[in-house]
């Protein structure tokens, strides 16, 4: 009988289309209202789906550690600048220069925003805890393969571009050259 596999998120695939769809949404809401409703409905059912399947299908395979969300992060930032520009080109373009010029401040405090919490999050995002380092080498100390694997190690890669290079040798003394003349 063959053992069941519990599956793992396919992040390759389901976060750039959330991400597609948000950046669609944010964006183009000012030239298409009516893609407002759908996005919401989109994002609403969204949520309620994947938290199902986060907590009750799909099996972390690996730990990320948060590595995303600078990801999302920056692809919101930017989804809410070029809805800035859009909508202060749509202003200008209907003739409200109120409007337009009121919309002025927004991408500067977006990326005034984006600055603050680039400096004040991203650092936690770079690097793991060290209670969390701690934990996984106790953990790799009772690991048997271990020894093995640390055996193998500084055998594991060699740069070819520091290894010797071995000419072939002759036996006339010459060094032959790559192609040899065909005889006559």
């Amino acid at each position: 009988m063959d053992d069941f596999e519990v599956p793992s998120v396919p992040y390759h695939s389901e976060i750039p289309r959330i991400l597609f769809f948000g950046l669609l949404g944010v964006t183009y809401f000012f030239l298409a209202p009516l893609i407002l409703p759908f996005i919401l409905v989109y994002f609403c059912m969204g949520y309620i789906i994947y938290r199902n399947q986060l907590l009750n299908v799909y099996a972390p395979k690996f730990e990320t550690g948060g590595k995303f969300w600078p990801i999302a992060h920056n692809s919101t930032i930017f989804s809410l600048v070029l809805m800035h520009v859009i909508a202060i080109g749509i202003f200008g373009l209907k003739k409200l220069p109120l409007a337009s010029s009121l919309i002025i401040p927004l991408p500067v405090l977006t990326l005034l925003f984006n600055e603050y919490c680039r400096k004040r999050f991203l650092p936690i995002f770079k690097a793991y805890p060290t209670e969390c380092l701690i934990k996984k080498d106790r953990e790799d100390l009772n690991d048997p393969s271990m020894p093995q694997f640390l055996e193998n190690l500084d055998a594991a890669y060699h740069d070819p571009a520091l290894m010797p290079i071995q000419y072939s040798s002759s036996t006339d003394g010459h060094n032959s050259p790559l192609l040899r003349a065909a005889e006559v």
